[in-house]
């Protein structure tokens, strides 16, 4: 099997490291206005609304520190910089928080900005945040040491996971109540949760997830598009049956039979998007091979150019070389082309050049290549073909062209035949078929002349 070279989509990649940017600051920056709520006591800037729902202080101060964490990565990927300690403090603020949990102990570490005089006691971090931000110093302290993929791969998909059911919590908060682990989430921890595994995840776009998202393949086009949608679908339906339910009184057949039309809805928009995705690729693909014919295609005859010529000559060099392989070499000229020319004018002409295309076409087999050379001078490479073969075969062109019906006057061709020889240039090989192609014109023209050797020709008259 051929290993096909991976390739990166080079605007992909920028676009996650710019993003990757993009989220470090707004995460560092909005965790900066919590700590600021919470020092001078200002709840509008800890929470979306009063209530419980406050992101805690030290919950902040590590969404700081890992901001801060990733901008480090982006800008000096250079192992146990201070990323890697950045990183490593926001591990130890999430354990630190699970310990009290787990020990039912008061650290002190949820109270960090407290109004001494206020003696309302101040709900702690939830135990899933805790978690999700050792989990989140942990992958940022992986990436920065470029250390054990998989692990980290498993890290960002486990937290995104906790987002994602933290999101969904959310969705039945918002049409009825919440409760369970998550009642006492922030809606703004677990969005600045997500960006930050996405954006751990977009600093690194040659390794583990991201990879094959900036892919230059249909498949990377694919993931970028649809893998963020079909991760917060769930979400937005689970809300649909919620709301249908609880604030449109409807029956839970009629909610979930609304939530199968709008999933219905959406996985219908998304098979749209793909098709018009795959219709686009195919179209562009398409334009490029045609792009790439016609770089190497003679736009009169049809035929291949001097460049595709050459390169199919040093291809079959290369095999006589490695493989002992033989073929042969015509050299084609229209007989007194210029006359006719200066007689019946170049529309003619031109005329006659495209059928002389479709001629050689039709007499070679699918493995030869038949080219225009220039002007009125054709070339064919026949692989696996030596002198005798090639000799019928030229003897075949000139048959064709006497039983062609030309409208103005009878068009002939003479040709020069050559094999090649072990130790052939293409310019050895060249200049003896050429040497034969002169043989023949000087032989009376309409026919076929064999090189015998570099130096000399005899002339073969084709039946």
């Amino acid at each position: 099997m051929i290993a096909v070279p991976f390739h990166q989509n080079a605007g992909a990649v920028r676009g996650f490291v710019l993003f990757s940017r993009f989220a470090a600051v707004v995460v560092g920056a909005s965790a900066l206005v919590v700590l600021a709520g919470w020092c001078w006591q200002l709840p509008l800037l800890t929470t979306l609304a009063h209530g419980p729902h406050a992101m805690t202080p030290n919950a902040a101060l590590a969404f700081v520190l890992s901001g801060a964490a990733l901008l480090a990565q982006g800008l000096a990927p250079v192992r146990w910089h201070a990323g890697t300690w950045l990183s490593l403090a926001v591990m130890g603020i999430g354990l630190a928080t699970l310990g009290e949990h787990l020990w039912s102990v008061d650290a002190g570490i949820d109270h960090l900005f407290d109004d001494p005089a206020s003696r309302a006691p101040r709900a702690r971090m939830a135990v899933p945040v805790a978690i999700a931000l050792a989990l989140l110093g942990a992958l940022g302290l992986l990436v920065s040491l470029q250390r054990c993929l998989y692990l980290r791969e498993i890290i960002a998909l486990v937290l995104l996971a906790i987002v994602v059911t933290g999101l969904a919590s959310y969705a039945v908060a918002l049409a009825g109540s919440i409760s369970g682990p998550f009642e006492q989430v922030p809606l703004q921890t677990l969005l600045m949760l997500l960006l930050m595994v996405l954006g751990w995840l977009s600093s690194t776009p040659a390794t583990g997830l991201t990879r094959v998202a900036t892919a230059d393949t249909f498949g990377g086009a694919l993931a970028r598009r649809l893998l963020l949608p079909s991760l917060l679908l769930p979400v937005l339906f689970l809300f649909v049956f919620e709301v249908s339910q609880s604030l449109l009184g409807l029956p839970e057949t009629l909610a979930l039979a609304l939530v199968a039309l709008s999933s219905g809805g959406a996985v219908a928009g998304l098979v749209w998007w793909v098709a018009s995705l795959l219709d686009k690729l195919e179209r562009q693909r398409m334009e490029s091979a045609l792009l790439r014919n016609d770089a190497g295609t003679d736009a009169l005859t049809g035929l291949a150019n001097r460049r595709a010529f050459d390169d199919a000559l040093a291809s079959l060099l290369r095999g006589q070389r490695e493989r002992d392989a033989v073929f042969s070499l015509l050299m084609l000229d229209l007989d007194r082309f210029k006359t006719f020319n200066d007689d019946f004018g170049h529309l003619a002409g031109d005329q006659v050049l495209r059928v002389t295309g479709k001629l050689l076409r039709t007499a070679v087999r699918p493995s030869d290549v038949a080219a225009r050379y220039g002007g009125e001078e054709f070339a064919l490479l026949l692989p696996d073909t030596d002198a005798a073969a090639a000799g019928e075969a030229a003897a075949r062109i000139l048959r064709a062209f006497r039983a062609f019906a030309w409208p103005q006057r009878a068009v002939t061709v003479s040709i020069g035949v050559a094999q090649a020889t072990v130790g052939d240039s293409a310019t050895d090989l060249i200049e003896r078929a050429d040497a034969a192609l002169y043989e023949a014109k000087r032989a009376g023209r309409d026919r076929a002349a064999m090189a015998t050797s570099v130096s000399a020709a005899s002339a073969v008259v084709a039946p």
